[in-house]
């Protein structure tokens, strides 16, 4: 369903990933903001994964802005300070006004 404008009033920092060489032969990963829009986010389901034998919540949301090239599988989104991987991207709408990404929570 396409959304109203008005519902995209959720500020979204979109990040992507920065490799530079730490010096002893690997590498080292920053995110820099590329871009702010406005947009909607929505948790979708919850589950829980096991993490050095723990139990560790991820929580999948669906976040839906105006469409962009540069938002792809694998940059990062940051709302209110919650960093969300983008898993997948998907047209919202058939005229490809707006995007939807399928995001997983980072864990601090």
């Amino acid at each position: 369903m396409t959304p109203r404008i008005g519902e995209l009033r959720r500020r979204i920092d979109i990040e992507a990933a920065v490799e530079t060489a730490d010096g002893a032969g690997g590498v080292s990963r920053t995110y820099e903001v590329v871009a702010s829009v406005f947009g909607r986010v929505e948790a979708r389901r919850r589950r829980e994964t096991v993490d050095d034998g723990r139990a560790v919540g991820v929580v999948t949301h669906r976040v839906t802005m105006r469409r962009r090239a540069d938002v792809t599988g694998g940059v990062r989104l940051v709302v209110d300070g919650t960093r969300y991987r983008v898993l997948a991207v998907e047209d919202e709408d058939p005229q490809r006004r707006f995007l939807r990404c399928l995001c997983e929570e980072e864990q601090r």
